[in-house]
């Protein structure tokens, strides 16, 4: 028995699949009439977004700058043994980078969603303002926070 496999992009809407391509499904199915078939539905989660990649690292780079420059360099945050300003790059390293494989198990910021980053970020803040005792709050960037507030 050979396995012959068909692809279709597809949407879910009120409980019916709507195909993309419906001309392309409906020649596919009349092919595959009276056969047994395995059918397979996949979900698929947006990656992060150029516009959210620069507002990652943009907010990295305005976390660490802010925090250096109110006194809390890596050992007031992570470790007493380390005394070390902050730099996006470590910011990335020791503070973002733990609570995304902790959370997603991913290595790299490349292979996460949108929604994960919004997951991550929410913890981290949350983790940096209870460590600075609220002195250090940076909001992720956006346009909205660009126009509307003074970082």
């Amino acid at each position: 028995m050979t396995k012959i496999i068909i692809e279709h992009k597809a949407k879910i809407v009120e409980g019916k699949i709507i195909p993309s391509n419906i001309n392309r499904f409906r020649n596919d199915l009349s092919n595959l009439e009276n056969q047994e078939v395995s059918i397979k539905i996949e979900k698929w989660v947006k990656r992060r977004t150029d516009a959210q990649n620069r507002a990652l690292h943009l907010y990295l780079t305005l976390l660490s700058t802010d925090l250096n420059l109110k006194g809390f360099d890596m050992r007031a945050i992570i470790r007493k043994d380390i005394n070390i300003d902050w730099s996006p790059i470590s910011a990335k390293e020791y503070l973002w980078r733990p609570i995304q494989k902790t959370l997603f198990q991913k290595k790299s910021t490349t292979k996460l969603t949108t929604q994960e980053i919004n997951e991550i970020y929410d913890n981290l803040n949350r983790v940096i303002i209870e460590r600075t005792g609220g002195e250090v709050q940076i909001p992720f960037p956006s346009v909205e926070v660009l126009f509307n507030e003074d970082l």
